[in-house]
């Protein structure tokens, strides 16, 4: 496990006529001041990494699809430095997946179809002032080999 990063259980509620998934809400233990939500797709396959923030807390969940996230701990003084967390998430295993700032990050979907993602983040994108470094999927500098 990477420090600060938080893997929460996700609420399934089916009914007759379908389910409800409960992302998050006020009372919630690790809930966070919002700046912006939005949903991505990612066909099948797909690997989109490598970025990290500098302020702004990532909240990802799966709607549709699977995915695999990937995370690397680059913070020098965080007693998980140097090290890599693969999760799982998606509609077979619903998670809230809350990933600190400074954390690299990357996903790739594992399904046979579309990822469907919600992203629920504590900052507004800026394109003037980017809060986001990027690397390549396949830098030398993060520990870890896509498959």
């Amino acid at each position: 496990m990477i420090q600060d990063v938080i893997i929460q259980p996700l609420k399934l509620i089916p009914n007759e006529r379908g389910r409800l998934m409960e992302i998050q809400r006020r009372d919630n233990e690790h809930f966070i001041s919002l700046g912006q939500i939005y949903i991505t797709e990612t066909f099948p396959g797909i690997i989109k990494a490598w970025y990290r923030h500098h302020k702004q807390i990532d909240q990802i969940a799966a709607i549709t699809g699977m995915i695999k996230l990937v995370l690397f701990d680059s913070r020098e003084s965080s007693p998980s430095y140097g090290k890599v967390q693969e999760i799982i998430i998606g509609e077979l295993a619903p998670k809230l997946v809350k990933i600190p700032p400074k954390i690299w990050h990357g996903f790739q979907t594992i399904s046979l179809n579309s990822a469907f993602l919600i992203h629920l983040n504590s900052e507004m994108f800026d394109s003037s002032n980017s809060d986001e470094d990027r690397l390549p999927v396949n830098t030398m500098e993060i520990p870890y080999q896509w498959n």
